[in-house]
């Protein structure tokens, strides 16, 4: 207990030093108009470490951060997800059978190796003293560490800790530093002194980048401390390990070492001994994957490469050497795979020739790294190998040179003719010719197309209709590598219509000299979609690769309206579309939106009841073109879009659209919509330039005004006499305004004789019966919902009085039910009733009800 004012006293002492200190000044002066906003931009800056590579990990970084260009959301460019139990290869069940989210990172990203990130406001402290159990560092360090004198209010105060150096402060680390000075606004930062600097360690680098505020200008200095060349740290020998000299090799004998002998004895042959003396990285394949190389590449008369036992010309009618098929794996200047970015394009010494550096995930539950990194899509096996001059890096075969685009390279093969069509109509050949971007292209070949039906084949071949959606199908705007399929594990991604593609290694059905030539590596076939297999892949190119595959990919986006009635088995008003003749002319529209009667809806109607008995007759039927016409609505629209409005059929005919909500809270959201209080019972569809809406009731074109409907049925008749006697009846036949009408048939009024003529020599009174029968809004039956208390639905009269809607056995309006729904008339929708509404008066409680 006696230790208590003694502790008080140091943390008095303590709070006195921070109002003293220059610390307690700054933070005051930070305070200042426009600091939020400056901070903001300067800590978007800090987190731009554009000038040294590989400094996030992605799994310490929301998404948006890895490509260090974007802070918003951003979707998962790759995700595996375990394939069940039931469908692995041997059958048996696995332990883990749960989808499993890995995010792919696509762009500019920083390196899975990076240990960590800290942002910090402050100059390094010191080492912290330790209390013992119970008292760590960082308690410490936000107490004391920052108090100026602390030492001098509390003299001959110490502590016995070992005190360590950072392992970047040693011996054997050099030191780099790069400044960059730019431009900022003077008039936000005039009087205020800012200094940010953040830091980032990897196992044998540590960067730390400071950004200041110097007369308004933006001062960046990154300083980077690692070992120097032919110094490691153990890694074994935990945070505080130095760097210490490792016994190092040229570059030649570090790739031999490590089972490259074939390729480097090529090198050597070609006359670039003096080549691989420089400082070099090399991107070596081993014995086994060269000789496989070279050997099936001489069978098809491609390479020359003069082996170990002959010598031959040094160029064929292909163009390429083996002298150049060697310069393809040197990169000038040591590139450590820590330093890799994904994406990035590493320059070779062949001309024109790049490597491409790609980091893809492995699902968690593997136990090996997280991360597979490939070079041209082949996978590294052995990384960051350190030699007297270089670095070499060991990969799965043989890296041939890229020096033709996706385009170049399409147009280059006699067997992809259609896809090369198809790309220049579509003028998606211009993308695909780009430099600077990364693409995925899944191309099928010609004998593909010719399996698509012959109508689909067509369209597609003249670049009309689906084809570009089609071919968007088929296209990635990243690279993906086969590697990155696992066996028993389905991995995504998203293609250009923002639709998930799936993967999947599967067993291989019998070989074929075929896929033997194509892939030569590959255990397992790989699908895609389920739909389609390749028979090719990683054929690279410099902006992106392309995997060959034996079928074109259906996509509903794609699809014509014919093929996606089918789909949606709307097989009745495809018949009566193919009955009429008009079916290519469908599928040749676009920016259109059907809305098309399910099979119930059109189940005894007049057109299925011709269908079956007379089909021949419909042929070039004009009621029935009308009537298929009036279903499809200008311009192509989905439910998100939709308003309280018409739609201009393609008879040049109106559809009414009206939005309903039918959460009992959420009163103001509206998540249901009518056309001609026809519902949409399945929606947002889309096929080849059009959108598909399924309703639930034909849609047929009003002819008649509320009045000339009333005028026209005879059980209204009683109705119509009442609503003459009011003088009403111009709102019944102005067709600039739309109503809602209720309508008691005959036999009310008859069960009401004496009311009913009493009201009729009563003109005022009469009128507000009318009005209380009639809304200002088009209330279909599909917005009359179920409404129980304390979320009583009300909607008022024309007259001004609630009339509480409600639904049980039938839509009730106040004190009447509705026995016939939805008479669609030009200026609006009539509902029959079996009561006369009679409003009830609005009640108001007492004020002394709230007190007793």
């Amino acid at each position: 207990m006696e230790r208590f004012p003694s502790i008080s006293l140091l943390i008095v002492a303590a709070l006195a030093a921070l109002v003293a200190s220059e610390e307690f000044d700054d933070v005051a002066r930070a305070a200042s108009p426009g600091f939020a906003d400056g901070f903001n931009q300067w800590h978007s800056g800090l987190l731009d470490f554009s000038g040294t590579q590989g400094l996030f990990w992605p799994h310490q970084l929301e998404p948006a951060f890895r490509d260090g260009s974007s802070f918003g959301p951003r979707q998962p460019a790759v995700e595996h997800i375990p394939v069940k139990a039931d469908e692995t290869a041997d059958g048996k069940p696995e332990g883990d059978t749960e989808p499993l989210d890995v995010e792919f990172i696509s762009g500019t990203v920083g390196n899975p190796d990076d240990t960590q990130v800290q942002i910090e406001n402050r100059p390094p402290v010191q080492s912290y003293p330790s209390f013992g159990a119970g008292f760590g560092d960082t308690l410490f360090q936000h107490t004391f560490t920052n108090f100026p004198g602390f030492n001098n209010f509390f003299p001959g105060f110490g502590f016995n800790t070992p005190q360590f150096n950072p392992w970047w402060r040693g011996p054997n680390v050099c030191t780099e530093k790069e400044e960059d000075v730019e431009e900022w606004d003077r008039d936000m930062l005039s009087g205020l002194s800012l200094n940010f600097e953040s830091c980032v360690e990897k196992p044998n680098k540590h960067v730390c980048k400071t950004i200041s505020n110097r007369n308004g200008q933006k001062y960046t200095v990154t300083v980077t401390h690692k070992c120097c060349h032919g110094f490691e740290r153990a890694r074994e020998g935990g945070r505080h390990a130095t760097c210490k000299k490792v016994d190092l090799h040229s570059v030649e004998e570090t790739a031999e070492s490590l089972g490259a002998k074939e390729f480097m004895r090529s090198v050597k042959n070609n006359g670039l001994t003096e080549k691989i003396t420089e400082n070099i990285t090399m991107f070596v394949p081993l014995d086994s994957a060269f000789t496989d190389f070279s050997e099936k590449m001489f069978e098809s008369n491609l390479v020359v490469l003069p082996l170990s036992r002959s010598r031959r010309a040094t160029k064929d009618v292909s163009g390429i050497t083996t002298r150049e098929l060697a310069l393809a794996h040197i990169v000038d200047g040591f590139v450590r795979i820590e330093d890799v970015q994904n994406e990035q394009l590493l320059t070779t010494s062949f001309e024109n020739s790049t490597i491409r550096m790609n980091i893809f995930p492995r699902p968690p539950h593997f136990d090996s790294h997280d991360f597979r990194y490939t070079a041209n899509c082949a996978p590294l096996l052995k990384v960051n190998k350190v030699a007297t001059n270089g670095i070499v890096h060991v990969v799965e075969k043989v890296l041939p040179p890229v020096t033709q685009n996706i385009l170049e390279l399409i147009e280059g093969r006699s067997d992809m003719t259609i896809l090369r069509t198809v790309l220049q109509k579509t003028e998606l050949d211009k993308m695909l010719g780009e430099e600077g971007k990364s693409f995925t292209l899944f191309a099928p070949t010609d004998s593909a197309f010719e399996k698509l039906e012959p109508h689909l084949r067509r369209t597609i071949k003249e670049g009309n209709g689906c084809a570009t959606n089609i071919l968007k199908n088929h296209i990635l705007d990243l690279t993906f590598c086969s590697c990155a399929v696992l066996n028993t594990v389905m991995t995504n991604t998203y293609n250009l219509l923002d639709q998930k593609m799936t993967f999947e290694r599967v067993e291989a059905e019998k070989a074929t000299e075929e896929s033997e030539i194509a892939d030569m590596t590959a255990t397992k076939e790989i699908t895609v979609n389920g739909m389609a297999k390749m028979t090719e892949s990683d054929i690279m190119a410099t902006n992106g690769v392309i995997h060959v595959i034996d079928n074109v990919i259906p996509t509903e986006s794609g699809m014509p309206i014919t093929s996606m009635l089918s789909s949606q088995n709307l097989t009745t008003f495809k018949r009566l579309l193919a009955a009429s003749g008009r079916e290519e002319e469908f599928e040749m529209l676009s920016n259109v939106s059907f809305f098309v009667p399910s099979n119930r809806a059109l189940a005894g109607s007049q057109w299925e009841k011709e269908l079956e008995e007379n089909p021949s007759g419909l042929k070039d039927n004009e009621e029935l073109i009308r009537f298929l016409n009036y279903h499809v609505g200008v311009p192509l629209i989905k439910t998100c879009d939709l308003n309280d409005d018409m739609i201009r059929t393609k008879t040049g005919e109106d559809l009414r659209v009206n939005l309903y909500a039918t959460h009992p809270v959420f009163s103001n959201v509206m998540n249901r919509a009518t056309v001609n209080c026809a519902r949409l019972i399945h929606f947002d569809d889309e096929s080849c330039g059009a959108v598909l809406h399924q309703v639930d009731k034909v849609l047929e074109p009003p002819t008649k005004s509320l009045l000339e409907i009333l005028d026209s049925t005879e059980k209204y008749s009683m109705w119509r006499d009442f609503v003459r006697s009011t003088n009403l009846t111009s709102l019944l036949e102005d067709t600039e305004h739309d109503y809602t009408i209720m309508v008691p048939t005959n036999e009310v009024f008859r069960e009401l004789r004496e009311w009913y003529e009493e009201k009729m020599s009563k003109p005022e009174e009469a009128e507000m019966i009318v009005k209380n029968h009639m809304l200002t809004d088009v209330l279909c039956c599909a917005g009359i919902v179920p409404s129980d208390w304390p979320f009583v639905r009300t909607i008022e009269a024309l007259s001004g009085r609630p009339l509480r809607i409600d639904r049980g056995r039938r839509p009730v309006v106040a004190n009447a039910g509705v026995t016939k729904c939805d008479v669609v008339a030009k200026n609006g929708v009539l509902h029959e009733i079996n009561d006369v509404i009679i409003p009830k008066e609005r009640q108001r409680t007492p004020v002394s009800s709230f007190f007793w």
